[in-house]
């Protein structure tokens, strides 16, 4: 790591003339194309500095060859910067930094990096975007690999290591120097928003490196990934592939979600489809078993063993000598992402291809073939540069006067929203601090109807990563959204008690809610239309 360190903290290059904040596009311009030839950061190239326009279509063709975002819409006069910043003699990082022209007027001299998903080659361009919508200078990094797969892990521990943790910390690092650099201008504050692989690494910073961001949004993080993969594993293994008597189809799934509706939606007093508290929620899916002499076609139950599956997937997982491993999964089933990867009857890609490429450097090993508990505690043994994420001790972000949001869908299919409720639970009790003392630097926010990072039945919307290209998002107000709310934290001290939530459908907004602090719990008044913020409160109630 020293080597590292070493790189991001050598001295800055001279840094240009002050970037324009009084619409002077043509010297924002010059100074943006100068830079190409200006910046200095060690061990770091300049491959594209340009000048982008509002409204102008940015295209990606690195991205022709896999399923990262092709294009983006411009929302700012932005100076586009990318780098190659070398990381050891067989890995590097490429960065992107969209830099806008108001960044000191509106953007308050702000810098947000965004975080990544999945296997993690992905810039998350459609967040840089919108950051730069707010004035941020906005930043994302390829995670030291092109795309979204595991393969270039495979016997290369330099990448790896990229992926799991250095690429954020040297992203951040170098992105640093460049802002400064080209607007001759001190950072005030420095901003991390992520979901998923992203939220993951949001929390790697709060735990390994909290003097970086004065505030971390992390939204549904991958913690525990060795739980996580071994989780999705145990799924296949559990439902087997099509034809098997364990499996189900995308109909029988869809009738054990509206089985749980009927027997949960009124514990919050509103017949929605949304389960505000799913905790409360115990399926009972032996509500389906099939009788005598009846069949799915002729009267849609399921048999026995397709129960016992329904009745795994809502208990938690235990490993090989009885000890916890994971949380059940959310018990509300949506046709999304997580559906295909949890309930799809095939492994899991990023479980098979995370033992395949990383644990046992074997592309020939499978879920199917080879998967034990035993796999788990190995990984977990191993933990590959500490990829579970699971540190407890957040007392080095007190600290440093940083700030972490947490937020997490209620009805994520792809990673249990109890899994950051246990997380949560950990912290308080390692740390042996209440809630209260907890909340001056880290506040928790369960979002009812809200899927994995994005999308629901819900009020879902509530204006955090991912959710920026969604159609409608822009016409949102941004001061309402998770983002700003932590801005403000850090800033003014203003702490939010509540994340306002947006049903949004087709672009439409059909409703609000305020989703309160964990361990509060949003309830239901009892009159009122539910679709209305007012019809609801934040109660200390156990209820």
């Amino acid at each position: 790591m020293k080597y590292f360190l070493t790189l991001v903290l050598g001295a800055l290059s001279p840094a240009v003339s002050s970037a324009s904040t009084n619409g002077n596009i043509h010297s924002f311009q010059h100074q943006c194309t100068a830079l190409s030839r200006t910046l200095r950061a060690p061990n770091t190239e300049v491959i594209l500095s340009e000048f982008v326009a509002s409204g102008v279509k940015l295209t990606f063709p690195e991205s022709a060859n896999n399923t990262c975002p092709k294009s983006v819409i411009s929302l700012a006069d932005i100076c586009r910067l990318r780098l190659n910043t070398t990381t050891s003699s067989t890995s590097s990082v490429i960065t992107e930094v969209f830099m806008p022209v108001d960044w000191e007027s509106k953007g308050k001299r702000r810098f947000l990096m965004g975080g990544n998903g999945g296997n993690g080659g992905c810039i998350p361009y459609g967040d840089l975007a919108f950051g730069n919508r707010l004035g941020f200078a906005a930043v994302g990094h390829d995670n030291g690999h092109a795309g979204d797969t595991s393969v270039p892990f495979r016997n290369n521990p330099q990448v790896l290591e990229d992926h799991i943790y250095r690429a954020l910390f040297v992203a951040g690092r170098v992105a640093k120097v460049a802002v400064r650099t080209f607007y001759n201008r001190p950072i005030s504050k420095s901003y991390y928003w992520g979901c998923s692989a992203g939220g993951r690494q949001g929390m790697k910073a709060a735990q390994d490196f909290p003097d970086e961001y004065d505030g971390i949004l992390a939204v549904a993080p991958a913690l525990y990934e060795q739980a996580l993969n071994g989780q999705a594993s145990t799924y296949f293994k559990l439902t087997g592939p099509p034809g098997s008597p364990t499996f189900l189809s995308v109909d029988q799934w869809k009738r054990v979600h509206r089985m749980v509706i009927d027997q949960c939606d009124w514990i919050d007093g509103v017949l929605d489809g949304v389960l505000e508290d799913p905790m409360k929620c115990q399926p009972r899916p032996e509500a389906l078993l099939c009788g005598a002499g009846q069949t799915w076609d002729s009267h849609r139950c399921l048999t026995a063993k397709q129960v016992n599956t329904v009745r795994e997937f809502y208990s938690p997982l235990y490993g090989t000598n009885g000890q916890f491993i994971a949380p059940r999964m959310n018990p509300l089933t949506r046709e999304f992402l997580g559906f295909r990867v949890n309930y799809g009857g095939s492994p899991g890609p990023l479980a098979e291809g995370w033992y395949q490429d990383v644990l046992f450097n074997d592309p020939s090993w499978t879920i199917a073939n080879n998967f034990s508990l035993a796999t788990i505690d190995y990984d977990m043994q191993v933990d590959k540069y500490g990829v579970g994420t699971n540190k407890t001790d957040l007392s080095a972000l007190r600290d440093s006067g940083g700030k972490l949001l947490l937020y997490h869908g209620l009805v994520d299919g792809l990673i249990t929203s109890e899994l950051s409720y246990h997380y949560y639970g950990n912290v308080v009790r390692d740390m042996g601090a209440r809630p209260e003392e907890l909340d001056q630097f880290f506040r928790f926010f369960p979002i009812s109807g809200l899927d994995h990072c994005f999308t629901g039945e819900g009020p879902w919307f509530v204006g955090g990563p991912v959710q920026t290209d969604v159609r409608g998002a822009l016409n949102i107000d941004p001061e309402q959204g998770a983002l700003m709310k932590l801005v403000r934290w850090v800033e003014n001290g203003t702490a939010p008690e509540t994340l306002m939530g947006y049903k949004l459908i087709n672009g439409t907004v059909h409703g609000k809610r305020e989703h309160c602090k964990y361990p509060k719990k949003t309830v239901y008044r009892g009159v009122g239309d539910p679709d209305l913020p007012s019809s609801w409160k934040c109660s200390d109630a156990f209820v």
